[in-house]
């Protein structure tokens, strides 16, 4: 028991450090990264869950699904990134409202 509590206080701070990088930059780079750490916390929780409750084959299912969920997401943002960087010249977040359509 003494390890699901040492886990919950990982997972809670790399949720709050996720949370700090995404709100606190205006760079979509940092902001993705931010949402890939809160992203793997989720992940940590589920199998934590999981292997609390003994349900790891539900777990596992979710993983998945979640990662592939991700690779979207991921590939989304580089997308915007790329097309940010070829109008404004940087990527700062402040500087999409030129992106149209």
């Amino acid at each position: 028991m003494n390890n699901f509590a040492i886990d919950w206080y990982f997972i809670s701070l790399l949720v709050f450090v996720g949370l700090y990088a995404m709100l606190a930059s205006r760079s979509i780079i940092r902001q993705l990264i931010g949402l890939e750490i809160v992203s793997k916390a989720a992940m940590l929780a589920i199998i934590t869950a999981g292997a609390l409750t003994s349900n790891l084959m539900l777990a596992q299912a979710l993983i998945i699904t979640m990662i592939v969920v991700e690779v979207v997401v991921v590939a989304a943002g580089l997308a915007l990134l790329v097309k940010a960087h070829r109008i404004s010249g940087s990527a700062d977040i402040w500087k999409l409202d030129s992106l149209k359509g």
